[in-house]
């Protein structure tokens, strides 16, 4: 009786860890790109990642480059409420300003000399 009892405790003390492990501080949303404008169906590098980290975007870059590389964040509308032209490096993450952007959908485009990439994100 007293091996059931133990053994029941390490079960109820595992899933009560579990689930405090899922309600943690790091909330972090990860923006899916997919390549825009592209008819052809072909498997691609995707030189980016980003994430929405509190009031951010962060984006961390897979390769170095020597070209220019835009960013823009598009409202539902379509209309551009930021832009900016960065040479991408691996070794540091760029980060995006959520301050002042109203709750809605928006894009996020990345924009190279021959490719372009498009993720959709909320702000709630």
């Amino acid at each position: 009786m007293r091996k059931l009892s133990i053994t029941l405790l390490l079960i109820g003390i595992s899933f009560m860890t579990m689930e405090a492990n899922n309600y943690s501080t790091d909330h972090k949303t990860s923006i899916y790109f997919k390549k825009w404008d592209d008819r052809q169906k072909s498997v691609f590098f995707l030189p980016i990642e980003a994430t929405i980290e509190e009031n951010n975007i962060e984006v961390q870059f897979f390769e170095k480059s020597n070209e220019p590389a835009t960013f823009q964040v598009k409202d539902k509308n379509g209309n551009i409420v930021f832009q900016d032209v960065v040479i991408p490096d691996k070794l540091e993450i760029y980060k995006i300003d959520l301050d002042g952007f109203k709750a809605g959908s928006y894009e996020l485009f990345y924009i190279e000399e021959s490719i372009a990439f498009v993720g959709e994100f909320q702000i709630e």
